[in-house]
């Protein structure tokens, strides 16, 4: 059961690299755990993914109090090369589309990221308070974490 209404998160970082080479790292769910504090590890069919194709992530979100661990599955549901990369999510407790635009800005790429979920069941009571100050708190830092991985690998993965 979802309650509520979809809530949607939105970040974007200039990274000093092309879009081509932004594109290709992080549309590898597989290596989301070394720049996004949530993932903790992603079952690819194939690299590159292209849309239609389905991937298993597992997700961790630590609290004080507790730690939630999810299994979801998705789908590629679109994939334009070095332009748009979405996907789309589903696990017990949330329902998602993670949509990446990337803008080319001279030598530079604007990536931006928008996160849509919906929480199901009796966490949803709970997300304004719980939910949506850690999702923007470690969208933010994932962002953080991207620029700095690659542009100090110089886009190589």
């Amino acid at each position: 059961m979802i309650i509520g209404r979809p809530i949607q998160n939105y970040d974007a970082v200039e990274i000093g690299i092309s879009p081509a080479a932004v594109f290709e790292y992080v549309t590898r769910p597989d290596l989301w755990h070394e720049w996004h504090p949530a993932s903790t590890s992603a079952v690819l069919p194939r690299v590159p993914l292209r849309a239609g194709d389905a991937f298993h992530e597992m997700i961790t979100i630590s609290y004080p109090f507790m730690r939630i661990r999810r299994a979801t599955d998705y789908t590629v549901t679109v994939s334009e090369p070095n332009s748009v990369w979405e996907v789309r999510g589903k696990s017990t407790l949330f329902d998602l589309v993670i949509h990446y635009e990337f803008k080319p800005q001279g030598e530079t790429t604007l990536f931006e990221r928008t996160l849509t979920y919906q929480v199901k069941g009796l966490l949803a009571y709970f997300e304004p308070i719980l939910v949506r100050p850690k999702i923007r708190g470690q969208s933010a830092l994932a962002l953080r974490n991207l620029k700095k991985l690659l542009e100090s690998r110089n886009g190589r993965i």
